[in-house]
């Protein structure tokens, strides 16, 4: 039988009222940058706090050509953080955004009601500090159980004060964390992480 494919939705979060000159040409870049969990833990208490962390230069590589891009000063660069609850016998799991408390250290973490499934997705908002654009946020679970984090790729929808709109999508994805992978395995053996979720995903015992 073929492996069932597990996929939370992670999306890009829509941003909207970009300013930008109309008519306009507007040049989209795809930049690929990091994001950490620290502490790196397979396991926590309720109340502890976990935090996701995200910094990458205001000067990045285009994915697409390989030119150096100076992206500073950007509008609003968005992302998501997808919360799910695995337990047995639901499938993909429960929306489990209000099990979790969040705390903004740098930049925001914030939930819309407005979009699709805001009781499984908290949206992101990075900062610039400097030359780097970082985001740091507190994850602190008000419930046990095992628990489902993916991190969701970003939108900027241009540069402040450009003549252009200059938009940019960031793959933003989980390096030097261990995922804790066996968790997944345990709940559901015959599924397996689809090919973007995977690099995305970090799971968690809360007891």
């Amino acid at each position: 039988m073929k492996n069932t494919i597990f996929c939370i939705g992670l999306f890009i979060i829509a941003i909207i009222n970009s300013g930008c000159p109309k008519p306009c040409i507007e040049a989209n870049y795809s930049f690929a940058v990091n994001s950490q969990i620290s502490p790196d833990l397979d396991s926590v208490h309720l109340g502890d706090t976990i935090y996701l962390i995200s910094s990458f230069p205001t000067k990045l590589t285009d994915q697409t050509t390989g030119t150096i891009i100076d992206y500073n000063n950007s509008n609003n660069i968005g992302s998501t953080l997808g919360v799910v609850k695995l337990i047995d016998g639901i499938y993909p799991g429960q929306d489990a955004v209000n099990d979790f408390n969040f705390i903004s250290v740098i930049g925001v973490v914030y939930n819309d009601n407005s979009i699709p499934s805001p009781t499984k997705f908290q949206q992101l908002k990075f900062q610039q500090v400097n030359d780097m654009y970082e985001i740091k946020i507190g994850i602190i679970p008000q419930k046990t159980g095992i628990y489902y984090l993916g991190i969701g790729d970003g939108l900027s929808n241009g540069l402040n004060k450009s003549s252009s709109c200059e938009k940019a999508s960031f793959s933003i994805t989980l390096n030097n964390t261990d995922q804790h992978l066996q968790y997944f395995l345990d709940w559901s053996p015959t599924a397996t992480l689809g090919d973007y979720e995977k690099p995305r995903a970090y799971f968690l015992k809360v007891y």
